[in-house]
């Protein structure tokens, strides 16, 4: 696996890390070497080499700032090294992308982080989710593929498209299409907006009601496309399986804090009523499990609740 370690002035590489862990789970092979405020570079050097020298393969510095110390510093020992590559601009996009896509070069690696550059208020005017409700569309002639919906993920996840979900858990089950099922977000144009943008630019978009997402899912209007359902809570699932939606497992992301919640594990937190819910999903036969990115263990929610 590629080395990747994060240089700036100050905290900026340990603040990256923290962030990229949180988003991604703990990753060995990224380390940070810092250039402190009371510091100087013949120090930041010896530091450096201190971490390099402990690694093993190919390497990836990540440094903050083109010309600032910790680039110089890196570029003096590391310009004729073929097994260290050097790159300048350091952001959580790029990292993310450095972390996960092990076999892209350095150029492909800032051509992708680039893209997550925009003027956010100017993209919100121009990116459109495409009304879907079933009503509108003759159903019938997915006839042949009612009923064999291939969903390869069905995920709870208060913040729906996000970096867990858009950039590790879609690319690992190779989704071609995403679902997200939640009545408020099917009905806010700007939040619709707000997902498009957050979702993988090649990937297909569904934004629907609870009742216009049983009827397009269960009469096979995606054909064999690879499916991720997406639930905003424990509750609109339910209501899914009421209306008639079928699902045999169903993974617990992330579940903030509410007055009243207890800790189920790091990322999840349950109120006494949501405990009642997941009860009613295991009772109809539901798997549950807790994962929060794909390279953690999976647990058996259930039992984690009983705790």
């Amino acid at each position: 696996m590629r080395n990747i370690i994060l240089i700036s002035h100050g905290e900026m590489a340990i603040g990256v890390k923290s962030s990229l862990e949180m988003i991604i789970g703990k990753q060995s092979n990224v380390h940070t070497v810092i250039l402190k405020a009371d510091s100087d570079n013949i120090q930041f050097e010896k530091d450096l080499k201190k971490q390099m020298n402990e690694l093993k393969g190919e390497s990836i510095i990540i440094a903050d700032l083109l010309g600032g110390t910790p680039c110089n510093v890196a570029l003096k020992n590391y310009v004729d090294d073929e097994n260290v590559e050097i790159i300048a601009g350091m952001s959580l996009p790029l990292a993310i992308e450095a972390t996960l896509n092990q076999e892209s070069t350095v150029d492909e690696l800032i051509d992708s982080s680039s893209e997550g550059t925009v003027n956010v208020k100017k993209q919100v005017e121009h990116t459109k989710v495409p009304s879907e409700n079933a009503s509108d569309n003759d159903l019938s002639k997915y006839e042949k593929y009612k009923g064999k919906a291939n969903i390869v993920n069905v995920r709870i996840d208060e913040r729906l498209i996000h970096g867990q979900v858009a950039g590790i858990w879609s690319t690992s089950l190779d989704t071609q299409r995403i679902v997200v099922i939640n009545d408020d977000a099917a009905s806010n144009e700007l939040q619709k907006s707000s997902l498009r943008m957050a979702a993988p630019t090649a990937m297909r978009l569904s934004v629907l009601t609870i009742k216009d997402a049983v009827r397009n899912i269960q009469a096979g209007k995606y054909g064999q496309q690879r499916i991720f359902l997406l639930f905003k809570n424990p509750t609109d699932v339910l209501r899914y399986t009421e209306a008639g939606g079928l699902l045999e497992s169903i993974n617990v992301g992330n579940m903030s804090y509410k007055d009243g919640s207890r800790e189920v594990t790091k990322s999840i937190q349950v109120t006494e009523q949501e405990e009642i819910v997941f009860e009613k999903l295991s009772s109809k036969g539901i798997n549950i499990t807790a994962q929060l990115v794909p390279n953690d263990p999976s647990i058996d929610f259930m039992k984690k609740l009983e705790d």
